[in-house]
């Protein structure tokens, strides 16, 4: 008997401001430190201080994926990247991760839109990321622009016109 790969299901799940749901902001800082915490050299109370510092920014903010109520993602948007070379750039797409239980359910695209739509509606007209991995932001529209240093590493600087993505839209 061949066995029968049940897909996963593509949702689309409800996105907020993490002011709006203040109980996942625990969970964004373990998701946080999880990801980049060894790497960027934090501990929780680092992370509880970035968060406390993204919080009080007039235009910085943390936006959480909800599954059911349950958190499932988040992504930050940000005014500066913290590479000094790069302040003229703004703004950024930052941090979007995708907790393992809830990930091939299209909650990483629904994020990568939502910020995209929220910084149009700001007024911008390209939004930049950093990443390791570009080919993940390929099939939403994104380009390479430059590589830069991070670290003890190189990453790719991606950018997104959201002006023609509006237009095609």
């Amino acid at each position: 008997m061949v066995p029968v790969l049940k897909p996963q299901r593509s949702i689309m799940p409800i996105i907020r401001p993490l002011s709006e749901v203040p109980t996942a902001r625990e969970t964004c800082i373990r998701w946080a430190d999880a990801e980049w915490g060894a790497v960027a050299g934090f501990t929780i109370a680092d992370w509880e201080e970035e968060y406390a510092r993204i919080e009080a920014h007039p235009t910085d903010e943390v936006f959480v994926a909800l599954e059911d109520g349950v958190p499932a993602g988040m992504v930050w948007l940000l005014e500066h990247e913290g590479i000094d070379t790069l302040q003229h750039l703004t703004p950024w797409l930052s941090s979007l991760v995708v907790d393992p239980a809830h990930r091939d359910r299209g909650i990483a695209g629904a994020l990568i839109r939502h910020i995209e739509a929220y910084a149009a509606s700001g007024g911008d007209q390209r939004i930049y990321l950093l990443t390791e991995t570009p080919a993940v932001y390929f099939s939403h529209g994104w380009e390479v622009a430059d590589t830069a240093p991070l670290g003890e590493k190189s990453v790719f600087v991606m950018q997104k016109n959201l002006t023609l993505a509006a237009s095609v839209a």
